[in-house]
């Protein structure tokens, strides 16, 4: 009986051991410009530890969101991560979570923000250097640059515990554009006035360089607090203003430094907060202060009606904080960042009517679109290249879903498409019209790859850029790339009050529209179609290039999702045909007094410049 209890648990820990599997973490140094000459002599290349999980060096053609943490006062990357000992190693955490299945894999990045005052508040000022920009852009850009990441807003996120805790919230709520999504464990430094004790001003007054290593908590406390908020580059060795001076208060320095708390600045901030896709605060019982603090940011959020989530767990500053990363944080990112899809392969309506049946696909490289193409590329190269068609979804979408039936056809008929966005959908967080130029490089870069399945098969000097809706708004924001052959813009219009729209729409102007240059297609829905009006407008201010346009009385929704896409791809095919491949048979139905499309049942059209 004993031997077999014995070879069961030996088996339970085998099967532990297969799921716990290991990823790697490297210490790097990152070159910052924003950080040199900072005036109390910090370096400018910074230590920052990078974990990257098990299927890192497994799968070479996946990418990763990537999480960004941040460490407390006095803490710093090479404890957290197990370099030295420590009361918590971060890759045991993030392992342990994921043998759990809490959490999904990702790149984990911490910078060491450990430095002469033991800590940088991740905040600015001429003392400490400009943490805020080295955080959030130059970091952020040098991660991307030599990771496997997916380079993109909505798959990023930002934690950190106490003073780490504190930048998540500040760095989060003003630059909503890098991350998506953020949790703030335990954060500090969110309430409370200044320290003036008198004892503690005097010593502070009479401190030397050399006293920095050996100060209590609150002494280099103090000393960083008024490092990061009250700078004085005339008041060397440490250019910084103490709130009390020979045991008077400054009012002009306890200003600046209350301030920055959290809560006295977090109501300027409410537009911000609300562009985040999520946010998450909590705090232990016992953490006396931060307990308090954290509830009232809490309900602050409560009363602005933002949606986050919070919990009063008992615990004290320290002693539940990994447990909190493996159960509550990382399940939250995986949760609400942006991760690359699994691999698919899809061929929808029997590969369409063309006579290149064509395909759905993800492409590993290039994780952030959705590619439908032929089938079969060995009928492409030499004098038969594929044209490149990118494509912007309707409300901005980040994935094609409603345009899947359109898009296939028009690939069927021997066209490379990319569309902004991952099947299925993921996100409600809309895409950027910067997707569509990605777009373009990748597939350019793919042509010029030996390696690749594309190489030497597309046309690059045929490109298409197109969209529905808000992707028309898109396509009319890049229409000006001089790599675009043609322009396709589809149930949208300029509104006459760019900042009218819905919340991430394009702010394209009226005036914008001289920046086509190109032949140009306008398909709408007819009077029906909410974007007749701007769409219309729009054709009659385009003097400058030819330009047709084309209703069909079908509303807003255009025909995208009918078989085959309906009578919208059949036009916009045509149109591709004509444009990007020189078919002048297929140009008939736009072209001569009486153009082809005029006798089609239900279409109603008009033309400028294009005879």
């Amino acid at each position: 009986m004993k031997k077999f209890f014995l070879f069961s648990i030996l088996i339970c820990l085998g099967v532990y051991a297969a799921f716990a599997q290991t990823g790697t973490k490297e210490r790097i140094k990152v070159r910052s410009a924003a950080l040199a000459g900072n005036l109390i002599g910090d370096p400018a290349d910074r230590d920052v530890t990078v974990y990257l999980p098990p299927s890192y060096q497994a799968n070479p053609n996946r990418r990763f969101p990537v999480l960004y943490m941040l460490h407390g006062f006095t803490d710093n990357d090479s404890q957290w991560f197990g370099w030295e000992n420590h009361w918590i190693n971060l890759q045991t955490v993030i392992e342990q979570s994921i043998a759990e299945g809490l959490s999904k894999e990702m790149i984990v990045a911490m910078p060491n923000a450990y430095n002469r005052f033991k800590g940088s508040m991740y905040a600015s000022s001429a003392t400490i250097g400009d943490w805020e920009t080295f955080v959030t852009k130059e970091l952020v850009r040098h991660i991307d640059a030599n990771y496997r990441t997916l380079a993109d807003r909505s798959s990023r996120g930002l934690a950190g515990h106490s003073m780490g805790g504190y930048g998540t919230l500040r760095l989060g709520m003003k630059y909503p554009d890098v991350y998506a999504a953020i949790y703030a464990l335990s954060p500090c430094c969110m309430d409370g006035a200044a320290n003036t004790n008198a004892e503690l001003m005097t010593k502070l007054e009479g401190f030397t360089l050399d006293q920095l290593q050996t100060a209590t908590f609150f002494e280099i406390a103090t000393l960083a607090t008024s490092a990061a908020f009250a700078p004085n580059p005339q008041n060397p060795p440490f250019y910084l203003d103490l709130p009390a001076k020979n045991g008077e208060p400054r009012q002009d320095v306890i200003n600046k430094i209350i301030a920055n708390r959290t809560l006295n600045f977090v109501d300027q901030y409410i537009p911000n907060l609300k562009k985040l896709k999520a946010i998450a605060l909590d705090a232990g019982l016992q953490d006396r202060g931060i307990s308090e603090a954290t509830k009232k940011l809490h309900e602050v959020l409560e009363s602005y009606q933002i949606p986050h989530f919070y919990e009063s767990y008992e615990g004290d500053h320290l002693n539940r904080i990994a447990e909190r990363i493996r159960t509550k944080a990382l399940p939250f990112f995986s949760k609400n960042l942006l991760f690359q899809p699994e691999p698919f392969s899809e061929v929808l309506e029997n590969g369409g009517t063309g006579s290149y049946p064509a395909v759905m696909v993800s492409e590993a490289s290039l994780p952030t679109h959705t590619v439908f193409k032929p089938q079969d590329l060995s009928k492409f190269g030499d004098k038969n290249k594929l044209p490149i068609i990118a494509w912007g979804n309707g409300a901005c979408f980040d994935s094609p879903w409603e345009h899947v039936n359109f898009l296939n056809e028009v690939a069927s008929h021997g066209f490379l498409v990319i569309a902004i966005g991952t099947m299925p959908k993921q996100t409600e967080v809309r895409s950027k019209s910067q997707k569509l130029l990605d777009a373009i490089d990748w597939a350019i870069a793919q042509n010029a790859d030996p390696k690749s399945p594309y190489y030497q098969k597309l046309d690059t000097k045929k490109i298409a850029v197109s969209g529905m809706s808000c992707g028309g708004l898109q396509t009319l924001e890049v229409a000006g790339d001089p790599r675009i052959t043609t322009v396709g813009v589809f149930n949208s219009g300029v509104l006459p009050n760019p900042g009218g729209g819905m919340p991430g729409m394009p702010q394209v102007t009226k005036a914008q529209l001289n920046n086509i240059k190109v032949p140009t297609l306008y398909l709408l829905g007819g009077k029906s179609d909410i974007a007749y009006g701007n769409g219309m407008d729009d054709f009659a201010r385009i003097n400058h290039v030819p330009i047709f346009v084309g209703n069909l009385d079908v509303g807003h929704g255009g025909t995208y999702g009918q078989a085959h896409g309906g009578e919208f791809a059949r036009v916009a095919t045509h149109w591709y045909k004509w444009q990007l491949k020189g078919d002048k048979e297929a140009g008939k139905l736009f072209t001569g007094k009486t153009p082809g499309l005029s006798k089609s049942p239900g279409w109603v059209v008009e033309k400028k410049n294009m005879d």
